[in-house]
């Protein structure tokens, strides 16, 4: 295999982890963000059967392409670095050697979390699924919020961030946690758009846009300290490649954003009246955006770097 070769498929192994990342957050955020605490410290889930049963499998579904996206970009690093084909993948004294750097620490972060949800999720894929109301243990969602943590700990340590420090590490690891809530919120929005009446998901819209507020703020104070930490100048947007992908990306973020507003302040008022149809064909277009916005990530951290941080 070229260089080429192994840089493309080692970004749509990012690009397939990124995307289950995202789904598996963002499916989990949005499921309890309509639940209820019981008397009995259960969290009940108030979402319908219908909504809860497609859901459950999409998130079934990223914990399984999300493993095995990790153990491939892992692989794919040790044949990179082996350059000896594909039979350099399974190079057991650089599989060791590998796994003591950050990329090992990375991927077996990614790897753990994934693993913990997953298996979480199966276990309790019966009740989840069921008819009614299911009433969970709050110790099972803290132990998901858990697996969630230790991937964004993963990505928090990969890439151009891991030269940088540990303040602006966290601040990854924050970031990516942010995105995930944000941008894998949406299917699981028009899943709700799809399945339930208009005045029925107007309050958990409500609920959404409002921690959206406080989401977009942290998106917007770690994602620009970082900028500030991986570009030498505000002149590198301009006039290097990584600049303008990531001047790209902001585009994209800024259109996301204008599509959101859109959705706060006129479609989700208007849920009642006009029904949930509008809502979907703008959360539809806005995960068509986030697509794109992952697609440029997955460049911008494997095809092109910032000048100080190239590995």
């Amino acid at each position: 295999m070229g260089e080429w070769s192994w840089e493309l498929a080692i970004l749509l192994s990012k690009l397939a982890a990124y995307i289950s990342f995202v789904s598996l957050t963002g499916g989990l955020f949005v499921l309890f963000l309509g639940s209820r605490r019981n008397p009995q410290g259960l969290v009940s889930i108030q979402w319908s059967a219908s909504a809860r049963k497609p859901l459950v499998r999409v998130l079934l579904a990223a914990c399984g392409v999300g493993k095995l996206a990790i153990v491939l970009f892992f692989l794919l690093q040790v044949g990179k670095v082996n350059q000896t084909g594909v039979a350099g993948m399974f190079d057991g004294f650089m599989i060791g050697l590998l796994a003591q750097t950050s990329i090992g620490t990375g991927s077996a972060l990614r790897l753990g979390g994934f693993v913990l949800v997953g298996l979480l999720l199966l276990i309790y894929r019966g009740r989840l699924s069921g008819a009614s109301s299911p009433a969970l243990p709050a110790s099972l969602v803290l132990l998901w919020c858990f697996g969630i943590l230790l991937c964004s700990a993963g990505f928090s340590v990969l890439g151009h961030v891991a030269n940088l420090g540990w303040f602006a590490q966290g601040l990854i690891g924050a970031h990516v946690l942010l995105v995930g809530m944000w941008i894998g919120a949406l299917y699981p929005l028009f899943l709700l758009c799809r399945t339930e009446a208009g005045n029925a998901i107007a309050p958990l819209m409500k609920r959404f846009g409002d921690y959206a507020w406080g989401i977009t703020l942290g998106l917007l104070v770690a994602g620009g300290y970082l900028l500030t930490q991986l570009l030498g100048s505000l002149g590198e947007l301009y006039i290097s490649p990584y600049g303008r992908l990531m001047l790209l990306k902001i585009v994209l973020v800024l259109c996301l954003l204008a599509l959101a507003a859109l959705n706060k302040f006129r479609l989700v008022p208007a849920l009642q009246s006009a029904g949930a149809q509008p809502l979907r064909r703008s959360i539809r277009a806005e995960m068509c955006l986030a697509l794109v916005i992952l697609v440029v990530t997955a460049v911008l951290s494997t095809v092109v770097g910032p000048a100080d941080h190239m590995a």
